[in-house]
């Protein structure tokens, strides 16, 4: 852990001075992908549809109001009921009247299915959460790929410069008869191969500056420096973290809450409806007696389904549908372990990648020095020059992406247990809804919708 920390602190000094401002920099990077994306503001508008779902639910808890009408003619032969002016005689027929419905108890049908939506209104919160995670490490994976690439096409046209520089030096070797001139073509032909890998790094950039434009919205700038974030101390604190926090194992927890909300809902058919009812009708010429009449009622109706067939298997359905959530949650859950595992493997094998490669690099630039002053000493061959020079440069371009590669790989870990947008100075409560409908759903159904708070006096 300590040679971690020591190459943790040296990546944190690549960029040099101007520290701060580089990582205002990703941070800003990060915050208007983050706000900007339209990938985020679909899962954004997908829990504000969900929003409106639960607040729909109030109308189960108000009266339902129907107004009625009717004109036309009728004809009506009932010599038992009508009197003989009125018997077998057609004549206008027209009514007008209101009917309201106030449900007491339904089965508990109307609770169960605020909590059902509320159940999927914190589900999608901590999806979008979750998503905002995962938009925050691309936005970091394309701001780092800019910035490697920019460095590494710096080290191409370093290493493109060191080839000239020898080119000319055996030029003048072989104008002065010390070397022949083949040795000058094998200069020339390393300094053509320094021009192709350039060619190829710069095809690079641009596919990582379009990336980037794509992720974060607008094209890279002032990209100058990456740096380390501060990461659990071990694989089991990591993973401990990321039960915890992780947004998918949240999402999935909601998905059990809402299908056992929605089998008490089925459930509820099972019980009686009672209802308040009430009506009032005005009509003339109604079922066939010529004049005026009204009709106005009040009192308690009772629907009740005492017997349908098939609710054995209706509710074996609902049973397995349960036991399928549960399942769900418990995959997401290994598979939460296997992220941490992996992100954390990559954080070390990153590390310990960057430590080896700085040193090899160390060697190499030793090495192509003693190399040089021997060749001008002729005491190597230009193909031995041309091979350490060669070595050199793809153990720095390596380093280069070994570097970025460190970087990313803490935040990696940071979005594994749900941190990596806080880091970044986004907090949750900027980006969605505060999780909590299902605890105010089960504390009290009607009060999620009915805002009935009563604040201290002032």
């Amino acid at each position: 852990m300590r040679v971690l920390i020591k190459t943790l602190l040296a990546t944190a000094a690549l960029s040099g001075a101007g520290a701060s401002a580089d990582a205002e920099s990703l941070r800003a990077a990060v915050q208007r992908a983050l706000t900007t994306n339209p990938s985020i503001k679909a899962v954004s508008a997908e829990m504000k549809a969900s929003a409106y779902e639960l607040y729909q639910t109030r109308e189960n808890y108000l009266p339902t109001v129907e107004v009625f009408g009717e004109l036309g003619a009728q004809h009506v032969n009932d010599p038992a009921f009508l009197p003989i002016t009125d018997n077998s005689k057609t004549q206008r027929r027209q009514q007008v009247g209101v009917n309201a419905k106030l449900v007491l108890f339904d089965g508990y049908r109307r609770a169960n299915m605020v909590y059902a939506r509320a159940a999927r209104l914190d589900g999608n919160v901590f999806k979008l959460l979750d998503a905002s995670e995962t938009m925050a490490l691309n936005a970091t994976e394309a701001y780092l790929d800019v910035y490697r690439n920019q460095r590494l096409l710096a080290v191409a046209r370093s290493n493109l410069e060191r080839h000239q520089d020898i080119s000319q030096r055996v030029r003048s070797l072989v104008d002065g008869g010390r070397l022949p001139y083949s040795d000058l073509l094998t200069a020339e032909d390393r300094v053509d191969a320094a021009n192709l890998a350039i060619i190829d790094v710069k095809r690079s950039l641009r596919d990582a500056n379009a990336r980037y434009e794509r992720v974060i919205g607008n094209a890279p700038s002032s990209i100058s420096g990456i740096f380390a974030a501060k990461v659990p101390s071990s694989l089991s604190q990591l993973t401990q973290r990321a039960l915890s926090n992780n947004f998918r194992i949240h999402h999935a927890n909601t998905k059990i809450d809402e299908v056992r909300a929605n089998k008490q809902i089925v459930l509820s058919d099972n019980l009686p409806e009672v209802s308040l009812n009430a009506g009032s009708t005005y009509g003339m010429n109604r079922n066939g007696l010529s004049g005026d009449r009204s009709d106005t009622y009040v009192g308690l109706a009772v629907k009740w389904t005492v017997y349908q067939g098939g609710r054995k298997f209706e509710r074996n359905a609902l049973v397995q549908s349960e036991y399928q959530a549960g399942f769900q949650r418990d995959t997401v859950v290994r598979e939460v372990r296997e992220l941490a595992a992996q992100s954390w493997n990559n954080y070390v094998t990153s590390a310990e990648r960057r430590t080896q490669l700085e040193q090899q690099l160390e060697i190499n630039q030793l090495i192509v020095g003693v190399y040089a002053t021997e060749f001008d000493a002729a005491k190597r061959t230009l193909l031995d020059l041309l091979e350490v020079e060669r070595s050199r440069f793809n153990v720095e371009f390596q380093k280069v992406s070994a570097d970025a590669s460190l970087v990313y790989s803490t935040f990696r870990v940071l979005a594994t247990q749900g941190t990596l947008a806080e880091y970044f100075g986004v907090k949750r409560s900027n980006i969605a809804l505060e999780p909590n409908f299902r605890e105010r759903a089960r504390t009290s159904p009607s009060s999620l919708i009915f805002n009935t708070t009563i604040g201290p006096l002032e």
